[in-house]
This record gives structure tokens, sequence and C-alpha cells, in this order.
């Protein structure tokens, strides 16, 4: 990895520090990834998710269309994307597009495992404030450019 690859002083002052950030994020996760087992390192990423998705407080919503109104405010505001939500007779199906996919040279993979495991924890968090029982898990996929999250049985 050559840090030449990571966004450079110069440009807007939006961007004070984006390289630094960028060049911090794809270093963890390459060290978490390469230093525990996938599971475990699975397990670290949805807890920095479920941090995250504490600072957004769902409480009181019951309706799915302002669910996703307030699920889409906290990651536009955090420029990763958005999700479309899905209710199924089996559970929630969350669409999540245009993440933050190329933030740095990743041969490996470690940013994607990283989004994933850290959307995983958010959702479940999200899904459990709202009442979500024990017996319900929430899972992550890459679908190509798509991160397809799973909520129930």
């Amino acid at each position: 990895m050559n840090y030449q690859a990571f966004p450079s002083r110069g440009r807007s002052s939006d961007d004070a520090g984006l390289g630094g950030l960028a060049l911090l994020a794809i270093s963890s996760a390459t060290e978490i990834c390469e230093a525990v087992p996938e599971l475990q390192a699975r397990g670290f990423f949805a807890a920095i998710g479920r941090r995250m998705a504490a600072l957004e407080s769902l409480d009181g919503l019951s309706d799915a269309a302002l669910l996703s109104m307030r699920i889409n405010d906290f990651w536009r505001a955090l420029d990763w994307g958005e999700a479309r939500l899905e209710l199924t007779d089996e559970g929630i199906v969350v669409q999540h597009t245009n993440l933050p996919r190329d933030i740095a040279p990743d041969p490996r993979g470690h940013w994607a495992t990283m989004l994933a495991g850290v959307l995983e924890g958010a959702y479940d968090s999200w899904f459990r404030a709202l009442g979500s029982g024990p017996a319900l898990t929430t899972t992550a996929e890459w679908k190509g450019d798509t991160l397809e999250l799973r909520h129930g049985r």
C-alpha cells in the first residue's frame, strides 16, 4: 500500500484529515482481520456498529417509512450511502448501496469485511431496540456493490 493513494492535503477544507482517516481505517481493518479469526473480527466490527447505532435512537418508531428515513439520514450524514428496507414474511431485508468501497487500495478486502460487520451490528442494534426478539439474527452479505442484510430467523 502506498500512502499517495489516499486523499491528500490541498483538497477542499471539507476533506481536512480525510486521507489520514482513510489510512487509519484501512490499516485498522487490515490489522484486525489479519490478527484474529474471522468470526472474532466480525464481532469486533459489529460492536463498533452497535456503538454507531446508539448515536441514532429509533425509540418510538413503528412506521417502516419513518424508520427508513431516519436510518438513511444517519448514513447520508456519514456519506455512507443509503438503505432500502423491505418487510417480508421471514423478516427484514436491507439493501444498502453506495457505501464507500474505494477509500484506499485494499487487495485483500478487509475494508469490505469491516463495513459488513459494522453495518451488521448497527442494523441488528436498531432492530433490537425496536423490539426484535433474541431468536432473530442479522446477517450481512455482499452482492456486488450492494450489502444485503437480513434480520429474521
